[in-house]
């Protein structure tokens, strides 16, 4: 049998990055970057403020405190997205709003509640009350130089690389993007997975299933994982063990598809149909993982499509896919968040299981004293999907250990799909 490492590793080399192209930031969601998205300008573009209150020059009230304020001159206000030739000089303060450009000559700011302009009953800034008062402020306390202030191109500096290949455009990113004039980026193709369900004990979702049958909720499953991750899905339905049904959905669904996942047949059953229909038109390799639940699995391409057969119980399915064919997914897509992050855990209770293989058991993970806790969520069997309902990831137990005691450390991860 493969390790879980070496499966893993077998799928990863079996795909590559989707084609790219250029699309604006706007429609990126979700996407990653093909190439380095370089700053059109800086930014901030000016040297501005960090806080609402007086710019300064940091030497004139280097010996502020509140029981000997210094005393300057205001000669002009400043707010956002204003701009002037005032110039400070020595004595002078401007009042300036949050994000307006530094006036000249000034290198510090001192906030509005450092002053006599702030009402510590209201806790908040005044507007003076007639042109005399606007021309002086009282500041109270010292101020060095930079201090609160936002230097230009301290985000990004014109031509600067702010996003590297592989990264995934979400929100942060968006804006980080089109504030340094880049509205434009080259992004790879997310893919399209097609999904198939095969069996006759299966009956659709929404209909009644009678003696011996199940409903078929891999499928469904699936389909819901994918959209959620943000992948395109194709979905081809329900396939009984004929192997001409098998191939006819098959080789009718894989032309729009860059991937095929199969669920179910690819064990070594009479009726396991779907690795017979999949070797007959592709390059696929059946194998075992020492893994608990998903021992049987396969791997090759159809059509020059890669196409990975799951397991056919439902837990089974959603732990494969989330160790071993979600990574491949990511790739695909181009990014680089290809494996969630691994930690460690103690058991909330004992362990007892058959030692062999590595085995993904379904916990609910929370933090206790500043450690985190990982507690199972019941019947672990590979039919029982409420333990994977009720789980946040998975306790990864070594292949070695037969008996694990309360508070034992194990490593984890999170589920890859949530």
């Amino acid at each position: 049998m493969l390790s879980w490492i070496e499966a893993r590793e077998k799928v990863l080399r079996g795909v590559e990055p989707l084609p790219d192209d250029a699309v604006p930031v706007a429609e990126a969601l979700g996407r990653a970057l093909a190439a380095p998205a370089r700053a059109r300008w800086a930014m901030p573009p000016f040297d501005n403020s960090a806080m609402d209150g007086f710019a300064v020059r940091a030497a004139d009230v280097s010996g502020a405190t509140p029981g000997a304020p210094v005393t300057l001159r205001v000669i002009g206000e400043r707010m956002a997205g204003a701009w002037d030739a005032t110039r400070l000089g020595p004595g002078e303060a401007v009042r300036i709003m949050t994000g307006a450009p530094l006036p000249e000559g000034a290198d510090a700011v001192v906030p509005v509640e450092d002053t006599d302009f702030w009402d510590s009953e209201t806790l908040r800034a005044r507007r003076p009350r007639d042109a005399a008062e606007a021309a002086r402020v009282a500041i109270r306390g010292a101020a060095s130089p930079g201090v609160h202030v936002r230097r230009a191109g301290e985000a990004a500096a014109a031509g600067s690389v702010v996003l590297d290949p592989g990264h995934r455009i979400g929100g942060a990113e968006t804006g980080l993007l089109l504030s340094t004039g880049v509205d434009t980026v080259r992004v790879h193709r997310v893919p399209r997975v097609a999904v198939l369900s095969t069996g006759d004990e299966l009956v659709p979702p929404g209909e009644t299933p009678g003696p011996g049958r199940i409903p078929d909720s891999n499928r469904p499953s699936l389909l819901a994982v994918l959209r959620r991750l943000g992948f395109g899905t194709v979905d081809l339905g329900l396939a009984r063990d004929r192997v001409g049904d098998l191939e006819s959905r098959i080789r009718n669904g894989l032309p729009g598809a860059d991937f095929l996942l199969t669920s179910g047949g690819v064990s070594v059953g009479d009726l396991d149909l779907t690795r017979t229909v999949l070797e007959r038109l592709g390059e696929v390799e059946s194998y075992r993982v020492a893994v608990k639940p998903g021992k049987p699995q396969l791997f090759g391409r159809v059509q020059g499509v890669p196409v990975f057969g799951l397991p056919g119980n439902p837990v089974s399915s959603l732990v494969v896919f989330d160790q071993f064919v979600l990574p491949a997914l990511k790739k695909m897509a181009g990014r680089r968040d290809l494996y969630p992050e691994a930690f460690t855990a103690r058991l909330a209770e004992p362990v007892r299981r058959r030692p062999g293989r590595v085995e993904f058991l379904r916990v609910r993970l929370r933090v206790e004293d500043g450690e985190w806790v990982a507690s199972r969520t019941g019947a672990q069997g590979s039919g029982v999907l409420a333990s994977m309902v009720h789980a946040d990831g998975y306790a990864i137990l070594s292949g070695e250990a037969a008996s694990l005691d309360a508070g034992t450390p194990v490593r984890c991860q999170r589920k890859g799909f949530e």
